[in-house]
């Protein structure tokens, strides 16, 4: 039997505590990508449209997340990155957490290290991550405003929608 350095679990068994935790959790992890499943056969409902945008014309730093997610759920990781380059990165990550969840769940047992505990472990400050986030962010708005696929009047939006 082949065994996972990375499947060792603690010999403490899970509290009720951890447990509901841990079904919230995965609740969170699975929802965007059984959503992104269910959305590629429905379509998106209206109720997931980016209030941002929706308000002030300008798109948010998460838009385009959905629709990378669903591209990813039908195979088209070049679609997907092209709706958003973080998108395959959080679907990924989204799957993993999901998957050592539901194992910590079966088990009934804590794992004592998984790839995000490894990786927390090695990486003191997060702020870079956020840091390149928003960086990107700002190089799409750049690539909107340059090549005139969006024009920022928000003011214009929102007379339009409440009159």
């Amino acid at each position: 039997m082949l065994r996972n350095p990375m499947l060792r679990f603690s010999d403490a068994v899970l509290s009720k505590q951890e447990r509901l935790s841990r079904w919230g959790f995965l609740g969170l992890t699975t929802a965007p990508l059984v959503g992104a499943a269910l959305f590629n056969h429905t379509g998106t409902p209206p109720f997931l449209r980016c209030p941002f945008w929706a308000t002030t014309g300008i798109p948010c730093p998460g838009c385009g997340l959905t629709r990378s997610f669903m591209a990813i759920a039908r195979g088209d990781v070049t679609d997907a990155l092209r709706m958003h380059l973080f998108g395959p990165i959080l679907f990924l990550a989204f799957t993993v957490a999901a998957v050592f969840i539901a194992i910590e769940l079966r088990v009934g047992r804590r794992l004592r290290q998984t790839p995000f505990r490894y990786i927390n472990e090695r990486l003191q400050n997060w702020w870079w991550l956020g840091a390149i986030y928003l960086g990107y962010y700002g190089l799409r708005l750049y690539s909107l405003l340059h090549t005139g696929e969006f024009y920022i009047n928000p003011l214009e939006r929102l007379v339009t929608k409440f009159s």
